[in-house]
């Protein structure tokens, strides 16, 4: 059974807005997003680069492209790597920043891979056509790149440092003539770049806010059917089942023979009016948890506690030995009674009156109730604070009391 905090923790799931979105689930889910996209575009990174080999096979220059295109690859892999960390971190729900420090530098060197591969194609001009597809593709190539990762700065901007670094390194290193005019346009058509892919950028982070906005708003919906699902079955003051779920509850219950039990708070009217309300739902809160771990420690899973209203509570479970059973209620008697201790207020007392039935299954919960409740009346008439039981248990009972 849910005890009362767990009330209080779906009322403090409730109280936030699902409108609001935290930042960092929108992060993550752009990242999701990035990864994703990563993930399907291996073939078309495959293709490209052997397009890019493939046509530099054909230049003059052929010999600059080793090593640029062999960097590229290698690069290639330890982004594919990362991205992969970066994926399985996400789709496990844990923490992603080693990850993304991982993909940031592993960005670097992609991008490096790229600017090395765009150096012998201007650092060695010829007129060969292949010239033109191996040019064009890594243009386009990184111009997709940077669309793919714009969502998030920081890997786009790892991406553009990375590949400017690499591209200006290696034309100060072959000594390309015009390398400033030739940097300087590279730069500006990045710019270029970053300027169209940021157009497209708000609409990744609004989807992605859409989408966790949505999905708050479905987990407090579903927060708010179990709740109302609980209320439904259980006294909100107590945690218990209230009437009508103690009954259902009891039509399921397959055991053959069993004790149905009728607790009533002995004089539960006079707290009231001596310490108010506000203390008789107090002991009452306390009674229910009491009740319940008095029976989860003598009978296990196998009962069924209920507050049927008032101080008026209701328990059942299956039949083991009347030596038991009467345990089972001398507890029940104790930790009802240790309540006002705890409280520790002056002059409350907490005792508790209990009538017991033993019935079958051929017996109706209403027949067995109307004989506990008889038996508990008659416990109240001899004094309060202790326990009687229907003719068959009575006997029963006393033959164990008095061996």
């Amino acid at each position: 059974m849910i005890a009362r905090a767990t009330q209080k923790q779906f009322e403090q799931q409730l109280t936030g807005n699902p409108r609001i979105c935290n930042d960092r689930e929108v992060k993550r889910e752009i990242l999701k997003g990035i990864v994703d996209t990563e993930k399907r575009s291996i073939f078309a990174n495959l293709s490209c680069w052997f397009v890019t080999a493939v046509a530099a096979c054909f230049l003059p220059t052929a010999a600059y492209f080793i090593f640029p295109l062999v960097f590229r690859l290698i690069a290639m892999v330890g982004t594919r790597t990362a991205f992969a960390r970066m994926r399985a971190a996400l789709r496990d729900e844990r923490p992603v920043a080693r990850e993304y420090r991982w993909l940031v530098a592993s960005l670097v060197i992609g991008g490096a891979g790229w600017g090395a591969t765009m150096v012998p194609v201007l650092a060695f001009p010829t007129l060969h056509p292949a010239r033109l597809l191996v040019g064009g593709g890594t243009l386009v190539g990184m111009s997709i790149v940077v669309t793919m990762l714009s969502p998030v700065r920081t890997l786009a901007t790892a991406f553009v440092i990375g590949f400017l670094g690499a591209f200006c390194a290696g034309l100060l290193i072959t000594g390309a003539s015009e390398s400033l005019a030739l940097m300087t346009g590279m730069t500006i058509l990045f710019l270029i770049f970053i300027a169209y892919s940021h157009a497209s950028t708000f609409g990744h982070e609004r989807s992605a806010q859409l989408l966790v906005e949505n999905r708050r708003l479905g987990d407090s919906l579903r927060t708010s059917l179990e709740r109302a699902m609980y209320m439904a079955d259980h006294d909100s003051l107590t945690g218990l089942l209230n009437r009508r779920a103690f009954f259902g509850h009891a039509k399921q219950a397959e055991w053959t023979r069993r004790l149905v039990v009728m607790i009533d708070i002995d004089h539960f009217k006079r707290i009231n009016d001596r310490f108010g309300h506000a203390m008789g739902d107090l002991v009452l809160e306390r009674v229910g948890p009491a009740i319940k771990g008095v029976l989860d420690r003598h009978m296990g899973p196998d009962h069924i506690a209920a507050r049927l209203g008032g101080e008026e509570f209701a328990v059942m479970f299956p039949y083991r030995s009347i030596g038991e059973h009467l345990r089972t209620t001398e507890a029940l008697h104790r930790r009802i009674a240790a309540i006002g201790k705890e409280l520790n207020v002056d002059g409350l007392v907490t005792t508790a009156s209990l009538g017991v039935v033993v019935t079958d299954r051929l017996q109706t919960l209403d027949e067995a109730l109307h004989d506990a409740d008889t038996a508990l009346y008659r416990a109240k008439a001899l004094g309060r604070n202790r326990t009687e039981y229907a003719v068959a248990a009575e006997e029963e009972s006393a033959a164990i009391r008095h061996g």
